[in-house]
């Protein structure tokens, strides 16, 4: 990790916003800011519950590919370097029309990345979501979702070599579900859900890496208390995987078992506890099972503060290697909203992940254990109803059993955001 003084630091802050204000790409997001702001009064709008949005961003990391130490620095436009900063531009909507017990949905929006040092990673990416909550007088009810996301592969996925400095990884999801829920009586309800889950994820060495999911989630639950519901839910998942590269097309089949409980104390706190058993078959890899579950406590100390704490444990998929992976998290926040038009969250994840060992390409990718910390601060300033200002500043420290996987580095940016409606609630940056 490079050690820069704070006077360093400072000035390329101060760089950032010179940066912010002035430059003519950024110039462009405030064209549109300035458009949406001119819609300001927006009492049609509200009413056909269409928000548009647009932002313009600025973020520079210190460890952008997240490389370990002793790994040479990249070259890039400014010469050996392992930090980058980039602009991100945003602009997009939200649309909710209510048609008598029906409701329909859709997001969609479009983003632009320019980097200042990798200039051969500029892209774009897109999100398009869509459904229907449907009901059917107080007896039947679901939701049919889809949604379709192209995005880039993150650098904590896989190891950056240096073919993959200069080389963009795109990756495009496709999710659809549909649910039917029975309310068998006014305490007993019954939860079906089915999901398709695509992923085209190319990574280093395997351009062509796909996994599909299908799933099927069946619940049996208790709601005749005003604020508990509690029962039982079943997973049943199978996935597979494809790639030229791959000998074999791995495959592996899930079921888990949870006894789920939903609690919700008005004004004051939200519990949620999930607790179960998961199994999954590899095949002539072996199974994975063991304890899974996800618990979550949220706290309204004042009028002005609250905390959240979030632990789990969870069977997935290392697609980078084809593998299970175990995943045991631990996060804590607290926000203070200082005044009406000022916010502050602070953070701390902790992500442990149990990696197996996989024999995909003739060559066995061993097995590794990964600790991942990331402390991260946000502030929200409302400048006005419609515009919004966001500072933030991370850090991300990855111990790993593979010594090639160890790094450290930190990130800080701001984001100027023009929104009509409702302002989005106060988020933390967080790794993917």
């Amino acid at each position: 990790m490079e050690m820069r003084s704070t006077a360093v630091d400072r000035r390329r802050l101060r760089a950032a916003v010179t940066l912010f204000l002035r430059t003519g790409r950024i110039s462009r997001a405030w064209h549109w800011i300035l458009i949406l702001g001119a819609g300001c009064p927006g009492a049609a709008l509200a009413q056909t519950h269409f928000t548009p949005y647009a932002d313009a961003a600025y973020e520079y990391n210190s460890n952008f590919f997240a490389l370990a130490n002793n790994v040479p620095e990249p070259l890039g436009s400014s010469g050996p370097t392992r930090s980058d900063s980039f602009e991100k531009y945003k602009a997009g909507f939200e649309a909710v029309y209510d048609w008598s017990l029906q409701e329909f949905f859709a997001n969609a929006e479009g983003r632009r990345f320019e980097y200042k040092n990798f200039t051969a990673l500029d892209h774009d990416e897109y999100l398009v979501h869509g459904g229907l909550k449907w009901k059917l007088a107080s007896l039947l009810d679901g939701v049919l979702d889809y949604q379709r996301e192209r995005s880039q592969v993150s650098y904590l996925q896989f190891n950056a070599t240096q073919l993959s400095f200069t080389q963009l990884y795109l990756q495009v999801q496709d999710v659809g579900s549909a649910s039917i829920n029975i309310q068998l009586s006014p305490e007993w309800r019954l939860e079906n859900q089915g999901k398709v889950n695509d992923l085209d994820s190319p990574r280093p060495g395997y351009p062509n890496l796909t996994v599909r999911e299908n799933s099927i989630d069946e619940g049996f639950k208790y709601v005749g208390f005003a604020n508990l519901s509690a029962g039982l839910v079943a997973e049943y998942l199978d996935g597979h995987f494809t790639s030229g590269a791959f000998l074999v097309s791995p495959k592996y089949h899930q079921t888990s078992a949870d006894f789920a409980a939903d609690y919700t104390l008005s004004g004051l706190s939200i519990f949620h506890g999930a607790i179960g058993y998961t199994n999954r078959d590899e095949g002539q890899a072996g199974n994975v099972s063991g304890l899974t579950g996800l618990i979550s406590y949220e706290r309204d100390l004042t009028g002005k503060t609250s905390v959240s704490v979030k632990v789990g444990r969870a069977i997935n998929v290392y697609v980078t290697a084809a593998a299970p992976e175990i995943d045991t998290t631990a996060e804590i926040n607290a926000v203070w909203n200082a005044t009406t038009k000022i916010g502050a969250i602070v953070g701390y994840q902790y992500l442990h992940s149990d990696i197996g060992a996989t024999d995909i390409i003739g060559v066995i990718a061993p097995a590794r254990v990964d600790r991942l910390q990331t402390p991260s601060l946000s502030v929200k300033y409302q400048v006005l109803d419609w515009l919004s200002l966001r500072p933030y500043i991370q850090y991300q420290k990855r111990g790993s059993s593979d010594p090639s996987y160890v790094f450290s580095g930190n990130m800080y940016g701001i984001e100027l955001e023009a929104r009509l409606g409702q302002p989005q609630p106060l988020t933390l940056v967080r790794p993917y």
